[in-house]
C-alpha cells in the first residue's frame, strides 16, 4: 500500500484520499522519521524546543537572504546583462561567427535570440545571416516567414538554401529578390514555384552565380527554353548549375548556351534517374572550349551521344585541364547504356591532370586501357563497380600511392586479377593512403584480406559482403571498431578455418 505524508490512501471510488480518523486506520508518520535527528512527538524537552526554535530561525534567515540574492541576480540580468560585463560584445560576436561558420546560422541563431537581450541584439546582426539553410525544417518556411526574415535579418544575405520548401510561392521569391540584392547562390531543389518567380529572382539579383534546380516540381522552369534564359542572364557570372533529376528534352540548346556565354562555369550536374530514356547529343570539344574552368562534372545515368569531330580537332582542343571530379556512373539496372562510354571518357578527361575523383561504375564499355590513358597522376577516388575490367592490378599500381577510396565491387569476370590487385595495394604500407575499400561480390581470397589489413594501416572501412571465397562469418561490412576486431581476430579465424 502506498503511503504519503498526509496518511494512507483509501478507496478511490469514495474519493477519500487520506484519513486522520483512527476508526479507519492509523496515520502514517511523517517522512521526517527517517532523518537522523527525528524524535517522536511528546519526547522533546523544553531545552530541546528552544534549540530547535533557534535553528529554525537561523534557517528562515538564511532562506530569506538566499531569496534576496536571487532577486538581486535576476535584477542584474535584467538591467545590466552579466554577459556584457564578462565577455565584450565584439568577442561574443566573433564566437557567434565561428559557430555559424561551423554549424550554420539555423537553428543556432534562433536559439541564441532567446537567451537574453544582449544575445538577441548580437544574434540579430545581419552579418551573421549571410548564409542560411532553411531546408532542414527547423523553421516552417512559407511566404510569411520569409517576409519576416527579409525585413529583419536578410539585408546582407548572399547564400540561401530553400530546397524542399514546397509552401513557397511567387510572392515569396519576389520578396526575397527585392530584399537581398547581394544574393549570389540559391538552392530551389524540389520546389514548385513557376517560371515567373524563378526568372524574376534571376533578373533582379545581378550577382547570382550558383543556381540549383534539382528535381524541380514545376516542369516549365527546367524546360530547355527557360534554362537557356537563365544561362543567358547569368552568363559570365555563372559558376554552378545543378539541373539533375529533370527531364532533359531539347538540352542540346542548353549545352550550346553554356559553351557560348559561361566561361567561369565550375560545376555542372546533369545526372538522371535510372529510368531515364533520353539521349543527349552535344559537342564535347565545344563545351571544353567555352568552359575551361570546369572542375566538377556529374553525368550519372546520362546517356551521351557525342557529336562527331575530326581527329585533328579532337587532339588540338585543350579539354578540361581544371577538372577534379568526373562522375560517369551508369546504374546496372538500366535497360541500356552508352555504347561509347570509353570514347566519351577519353574525350572528357584527356587533359585532366588534376582529376581526384573518377566514377565509371556500370560502364561496361570502359576498358583498362581507357583508364590507364588518363593523365591523372594523383587519383584519390576510383569507382569501377559492375565494370568487368581486366588487369585491375595495373590500375592499383598506377594510383596505389594516392588512392583513398577504391570500389571494385561486382567485378566477377576476371577472378585472378582481384588477388593480384589487392597484393599491389598492400605492397607499400609506408605510402598507403587507402581508407575505404569495397570488395562486394568479388572472389578475393582470405590471404589477400590478411595482406590488406597489414599493408593498409589507415584502412577504416572494408566491405566483404557476398565474397564467396571467404569463410562463413567474415563475409560482411566492417567499419572502425569492427574492422579493428577483424584485424585482431584474423589469425584465429584462419586457423579454425584450416582445422
Amino acid at each position: 500500500m502506498k503511503r504519503g505524508i498526509l496518511g494512507v490512501p483509501k478507496d478511490p471510488k469514495n474519493r477519500v484520499l487520506f484519513s486522520f480518523n483512527q476508526r479507519f486506520d492509523d496515520d502514517w508518520p511523517s517522512s521526517d522519521s527517517d532523518d537522523s535527528d527525528y524524535e517522536p512527538e511528546g519526547s522533546t524537552s523544553d531545552t530541546d524546543i528552544d534549540i530547535i526554535h533557534k535553528k529554525n530561525c537561523r534557517k528562515r534567515i538564511k532562506a530569506s537572504s538566499d531569496i534576496v540574492d536571487a532577486v538581486q541576480i535576476a535584477a542584474s540580468y535584467r538591467d545590466e546583462d552579466l554577459w556584457g560585463k564578462c565577455i565584450p560584445q565584439l568577442v561574443l560576436l566573433k564566437i557567434f561567427r565561428h559557430v555559424v561558420e561551423s554549424a550554420g546560422a539555423i537553428p543556432f541563431l534562433c536559439r541564441a535570440l532567446r537567451v537574453c537581450r544582449l544575445w538577441y541584439q548580437l544574434a540579430s546582426d545581419s552579418t551573421l545571416w549571410k548564409t542560411v539553410d532553411l531546408s532542414y525544417g527547423w523553421i516552417k518556411t512559407n511566404d510569411a516567414t520569409l517576409q519576416l526574415l527579409c525585413h529583419t535579418r536578410f539585408s546582407k544575405l548572399t547564400d540561401i538554401n530553400l530546397s524542399n520548401c514546397k509552401l513557397l510561392t511567387v510572392h515569396g521569391l519576389k520578396l526575397l529578390a527585392d530584399s537581398c540584392p547581394q544574393l549570389t547562390s540559391i538552392n530551389l531543389s524540389y520546389c514548385r514555384v513557376n517560371s515567373i518567380g524563378v526568372l524574376y529572382i534571376v533578373n533582379k539579383c545581378s550577382h547570382l552565380a550558383e543556381i540549383e534546380l534539382m528535381s524541380y516540381g514545376c516542369p516549365d522552369v527546367v524546360s530547355a527554353k527557360v534554362v537557356v534564359q537563365i544561362i543567358n542572364k547569368c552568363s559570365g557570372k555563372l559558376r554552378l548549375l545543378n539541373l539533375s533529376m529533370n527531364p532533359q528534352r531539347g538540352y542540346n540548346a542548353v549545352f550550346k548556351s553554356l559553351a557560348s556565354c559561361c566561361p567561369n562555369l565550375e560545376c555542372l550536374d546533369l545526372s538522371q534517374s535510372a529510368n531515364a530514356s533520353i539521349s543527349i547529343t552535344f559537342d564535347i570539344e565545344q563545351l571544353q572550349r567555352g568552359c575551361p574552368k570546369l572542375r566538377i562534372l556529374r553525368l550519372v545515368n546520362t546517356v551521351i551521344a557525342p557529336a562527331r569531330v575530326s581527329v585533328h580537332d579532337s587532339s588540338a582542343l585543350p579539354g578540361f585541364p581544371e577538372l577534379q571530379e568526373l562522375n560517369f556512373r551508369i546504374d546496372p539496372t538500366m535497360a541500356y547504356g552508352n555504347g561509347r562510354n570509353g570514347i566519351v571518357l577519353c574525350r572528357l578527361a584527356k587533359t585532366s591532370q588534376k582529376l581526384k575523383l573518377l566514377d565509371v561504375s556500370g560502364c561496361l564499355q570502359v576498358a583498362c586501357a581507357d583508364l590507364l590513358s588518363l593523365p591523372a597522376t594523383d587519383l584519390a577516388t576510383l569507382c569501377i563497380s559492375h565494370c568487368s575490367i581486366e588487369r585491375i592490378e595495373l590500375l592499383a599500381a598506377k594510383w596505389q600511392h594516392s588512392l583513398v577510396e577504391f570500389d571494385v565491387s561486382w567485378n566477377v569476370h576476371f577472378e585472378a586479377d582481384i588477388d593480384v590487385a589487392m597484393s599491389r595495394l598492400a605492397s607499400n604500407p609506408a605510402v598507403s593512403k587507402l581508407e575505404v575499400l569495397d570488395l562486394r561480390g568479388t572472389t578475393v581470397s582470405f590471404g589477400s584480406v590478411q595482406s590488406l589489413l597489414q599493408g593498409c594501416p589507415v584502412l577504416r572501412h572494408l566491405n566483404l559482403s557476398s565474397c564467396r571465397n571467404l569463410p562463413r562469418g567474415v563475409k560482411r561490412e566492417y567499419s572502425n571498431e569492427s574492422l579493428y576486431d577483424l584485424k585482431q581476430n584474423i589469425k584465429p579465424v584462419a586457423e579454425s578455418n584450416v582445422s
